[in-house]
């Protein structure tokens, strides 16, 4: 049985007939009372007949050499015997779930990872010091320098990446050049940030003031909403809105939340943006994909809809969004300006070790800026710098060892048996990436027998996590600016 994401439910509030309710330690789903098949409308799960399937893995399936049935028996024989079965190592140990840190090995904890490539490929304890080759950045050919006995950043020659420079209508960083780039940083041990000034300056000058940076908090769930909607479709429930003007004031300007069960939000989301960004006529920043892609999802679901102005919404997506496919294709005259491409053409920071999250690169810049530092190391968000959910707050605080805390690290708990930052570290880059914890913390809100003023709580937290979010995108915008030297043109200005 699967979710048929083509079949679209025919009453309101499904979700809201399959609760999820502590039981003691454990988890479970509560059934409305008095629930009939009947009541549920449209069936949703498809049935899906796998015979053929099944009869290949019974009698044509082969994985290194051994049926289906000969490797259930291995597995099932190393279980019993407590015996280690050997995999080999590759760039599939990138995402080891047994590869952890300093800390958790400083507490007691044995790591997987380390006694695989010691068993295996032979190093010793003292290279996991050393950065492997399967971390540098969107790299598709470490398996290749791991067949070569090439383990290691420090083996890599730079012939072996073939950096090319972009292409002619392009500037900035080529991918393969950003490759070298971080191999070559590591190789020194040269942590200083690479910034191509020129580049961005020439970005900047194209950007028109004031300067509006959103950020949305979206969801898809198998069990729809709404009537009308189906398994998997994307809803939009929060977005944030700063805005940067020229003399440098930073405002927390709008917000929106869906804090209605069982309500699709994605259309009220839609009229909310537009009132927001259509008061004034500034550039808009977006970081990734994301927020594009949801927006040309809607324009799909608005297309279908019966909304009176739909029509009109339609055609505001089209100015900001750019789409296309094989039928229709379009770049709006207001086409959000994409800050993570920035960060991937013209700055680099070692710290991140070749990640582009914006969870990685904050941090990244705090730890660089005195600029930023000096100037939120004092309670001013929330009083001279416009907030809607923070008052008189330290962004720049240190740990012991003087090192700057993580910003997402100072947001309060959002459940007492989860906070926000520990729900992101359950979800992995480039799956559902840095959102995923506001998504889970939206589900629970919707799928679980909650007080109101719990409710309340997981609200305003979620309303906090938004907001940085887009703050961070500021932040990356003043210390550029301030590199630049634009903050001092402006005061002379």
């Amino acid at each position: 049985m699967l979710a048929d994401k083509l079949s679209t439910a025919s009453v309101d509030g499904l979700n809201q007939n399959f609760l999820l309710v502590k039981d003691g330690n454990r988890s479970r789903c509560k059934v409305k009372e008095g629930l009939s098949l009947e009541s549920l409308g449209t069936q949703l799960l498809k049935h899906i007949a796998v015979e053929k399937e099944v009869a290949f893995a019974q009698n044509e399936y082969s994985g290194g050499g051994k049926s289906f049935s000969d490797l259930i028996e291995l597995f099932s024989n190393a279980y019993s015997a407590d015996k280690k079965i050997l995999s080999g190592v590759g760039s599939q140990c990138k995402s080891c779930e047994f590869r952890i840190g300093s800390d958790l090995k400083d507490d007691g904890f044995k790591s997987g990872f380390e006694e695989c490539w010691l068993e295996q490929a032979k190093i010793k304890p003292e290279d996991f010091k050393r950065h492997f080759v399967f971390d540098i950045w969107n790299f598709r050919k470490s398996d290749e320098l791991i067949s070569e006995n090439i383990y290691f950043m420090d083996q890599v020659e730079k012939a072996q990446l073939s950096p090319k420079s972009a292409s002619s209508n392009s500037d900035g960083l080529s991918m393969s050049e950003r490759q070298w780039l971080q191999v070559s940083k590591t190789q020194a041990s040269d942590q200083t940030p690479f910034v191509d000034t020129e580049g961005l300056a020439n970005a900047f000058s194209q950007f028109r003031y004031p300067l509006n940076f959103i950020d949305f908090e979206t969801t898809m769930v198998a069990i729809p909403f709404n009537k009308g909607r189906r398994p998997y479709e994307q809803i939009a429930f929060q977005f944030s809105h700063h805005v940067v003007t020229k003399d440098g004031a930073i405002e927390h300007r709008t917000e929106y939340i869906n804090r209605k069960r069982g309500h699709f939000p994605n259309f009220d989301f839609v009229r909310e943006l537009k009132k927001a960004l259509e008061k004034n006529s500034g550039t808009i920043f977006r970081y990734a994909t994301h927020e594009n892609t949801v927006l040309c999802q809607i324009h799909h679901q608005l297309e279908e809809s019966n909304e009176i102005d739909k029509d009109e919404l339609c055609k505001w997506i089209e100015t900001i969004t750019k789409y296309e496919d094989k039928d229709r294709e379009w770049e709006g005259s207001r086409n959000m300006v994409d800050l993570c491409e920035l960060v991937k053409k013209y700055y680099y920071n070692p710290s991140t070790k070749g990640s582009n999250s914006i969870k990685k690169v904050l941090p990244a810049i705090l730890a660089s800026s005195k600029l930023i530092q000096e100037k939120y190391s004092k309670p001013i968000y929330g009083s001279e710098v416009s907030s809607k959910n923070y008052k008189d707050w330290t962004w720049i605080k240190l740990d012991d060892s003087g090192k700057v805390i993580d910003p997402y690290k100072l947001l309060p708990a959002i459940f007492s048996d989860f906070d926000l930052e520990e729900m992101d570290a359950m979800v992995s880059e480039n799956t559902l990436a840095d959102g995923g914890a506001a998504m889970t913390a939206y589900a629970r809100m919707q799928f679980t027998e909650m007080s109101e003023l719990e409710a309340d709580r997981v609200a305003k937290a979620l309303l906090k996590y938004c907001e940085l979010d887009t703050f961070a995108m500021v932040l990356i915008y003043e210390y550029w600016e301030d590199l630049l030297g634009l903050r001092k043109d402006r005061r002379a200005a």
